[in-house]
C-alpha cells in the first residue's frame, strides 16, 4: 500500500514538474531558522523564486543559501543566534541576533563580516557593544537607510553615508521584535511585547494607539496609507490592520467555510507583502495564510513545526514564496502549492523502493526469484 501510495505521489510529482520551476526542496540544516529573504534584484532573466538568490538565518550564527538550484550552508562569523535578514541588493544585506545582553549586526557586501561600527553616544565611527539582542531589521530598496530593533526597547538606524549604525535607548520599555518601512521613506514602525507600536515620523518616536496586548512579532508597510502587524500568544493570534493612522484588529479569516472567522487559533510570526492585495504570512504549527486584498485565506498543517519566517517574490503577478522554521524546515510555494521538504524517512524509503526495484529487474534479468520473495 505504502508503495503504490508512493508511487502515486511520484507520478502526480513528476506532472508537476512540468509546468512549475520548484518541485522538491531539501534543506541543509535541522537547526532551527528564524528568517528568510528573497534578493528582489534580478539575479538572473527570470522573477521565479528559482531563479532569484535567497538568504535564510538561524540559531547558532547559521547562515543557509539559494542559488537557483540549491540550498547550501555558508560560513558565519557569528554563533549567536540570528533573527532577522534583509537584502537590499546581491552584494548587500543585513542580518541581527543575538543571545541575551549580548547583540550582533552581520554585513553581507560579497562574504559575511560583523559590523562593529555602532554608536549610541552619537559620535561617528564608535564602537560601541550592543547590550540587547536585535530581532528585526529592515532596508530601504536602495540600501540606504536600515533600522534594527530589539530587546529593552532598543533601536538602531543606519543611514548609509555616515557607515556607522546609531543606537536609541529607552525608546520603549518592551521589547521591539518587529520594524518595517514605506518604500524609500524616513518613516519607520516598529512592533513588540505588549501589542507595543512605535512610529518613527523622520524626527521622533510616536507610541501608537493599539487595539492588543498580544505580543506582536511582524509588521509589513506596503504603502504610507495602509499596514499590517501580526503576533500572538499560546496560539492565540492577531493580526491589525492601520488605515489613516488607526489600528484596528482584522477579524475576517477564511478557512475554507461558508462563513468567515473572527479568531485566529495560530501565532503568526512572519509576513510579507509584494504588495497591499497580495501578502503571505506564517506562524506556529505550520500554519500559512494569504492575503487578496480583502480576506486572509488561511491554511493549517502545512508543516509540523513553527514557521519563523517568509519571503515572496515582489511582483503583481508572482504568489512565490519562500518559508523558514524550526528544526531547519524550508519549503517553496511554487505559484501553485506548497512543497514541502522531502523528510529523511521519504528519502530512505525511496532509496529502498530503489534498491528493491534494482534488484527485482536483476531478478527478471535472470530469470530467477529473489531469494526474500520465494516460499
Amino acid at each position: 500500500m505504502t508503495v503504490c501510495l508512493l508511487s502515486i505521489f511520484l507520478l502526480v510529482s513528476g506532472a508537476a514538474a512540468q509546468t512549475t520551476p520548484i518541485d522538491s526542496v531539501e534543506s541543509p540544516t535541522q537547526v532551527n531558522l528564524n528568517s528568510v529573504c528573497i534578493v528582489n534584484n534580478m539575479t538572473a532573466t527570470d522573477n521565479g523564486i528559482d531563479m532569484l538568490n535567497t538568504w535564510a538565518v538561524g540559531d547558532g550564527g547559521i547562515i543557509v543559501f539559494w542559488d537557483g538550484n540549491s540550498w547550501t550552508t555558508q560560513d558565519s562569523p557569528t554563533a549567536l543566534n540570528l533573527y532577522s535578514v534583509i537584502f537590499s541588493a546581491p552584494d548587500n544585506g543585513w542580518a541581527v541576533g543575538g543571545s541575551g545582553d549580548t547583540g550582533v549586526i552581520l554585513h553581507y557586501d560579497g562574504t559575511w563580516t560583523e559590523w562593529d561600527q555602532i554608536s549610541f553616544s552619537g559620535f561617528q565611527g564608535e564602537t560601541d557593544t550592543i547590550n540587547a539582542t536585535l530581532y528585526g531589521v529592515t532596508l530601504t530598496t536602495d540600501g540606504s537607510v536600515a533600522w534594527a530593533v530589539g530587546s529593552n526597547g532598543v533601536v538602531l538606524t543606519w543611514d548609509g553615508s555616515s557607515n556607522t549604525w546609531y543606537g536609541f535607548t529607552d525608546v520603549s520599555q518592551n521589547t521591539l521584535r518587529g520594524v518595517a518601512m514605506t518604500h524609500n521613506s524616513a518613516d519607520a514602525w516598529m512592533v513588540g511585547d505588549s501589542g507595543t507600536i512605535l512610529h518613527w515620523d523622520g524626527a521622533n518616536f510616536n507610541t501608537m494607539t493599539t487595539p492588543t496586548v498580544l505580543p506582536l512579532y511582524t509588521i509589513q508597510v506596503p504603502n504610507s496609507s495602509s499596514a499590517m502587524a501580526a503576533g500572538g500568544s499560546s496560539g492565540n493570534g492577531v493580526v491589525l490592520l492601520m488605515s489613516d493612522d488607526a489600528w484596528t484588529e482584522v477579524t475576517n479569516f477564511d478557512f475554507g467555510t461558508s462563513e468567515t472567522s473572527s479568531t485566529l487559533n495560530a501565532t503568526v510570526y512572519s509576513m510579507d507583502f509584494a504588495t497591499p492585495t497580495s501578502g503571505w504570512a506564517a506562524g506556529s504549527d505550520g500554519f500559512v495564510m494569504y492575503w487578496n486584498g480583502e480576506m486572509w485565506t488561511c491554511n493549517f498543517n502545512t508543516a509540523d513545526v513553527d514557521l519563523n519566517g517568509i519571503s515572496m517574490v515582489h511582483a503583481a503577478s508572482s504568489y512565490e514564496a519562500w518559508v523558514v522554521g524550526d528544526g531547519g524546515e524550508i519549503m517553496a510555494f511554487n505559484g501553485m502549492e506548497w512543497v514541502p521538504e522531502l523528510s529523511v524517512f521519504a528519502v530512505l524509503l525511496l532509496m529502498t523502493i530503489g534498491l528493491v526495484a534494482v534488484a527485482l529487474g536483476k531478478a527478471k534479468l535472470l530469470s530467477k526469484p529473489l531469494p526474500f520473495l520465494s516460499s
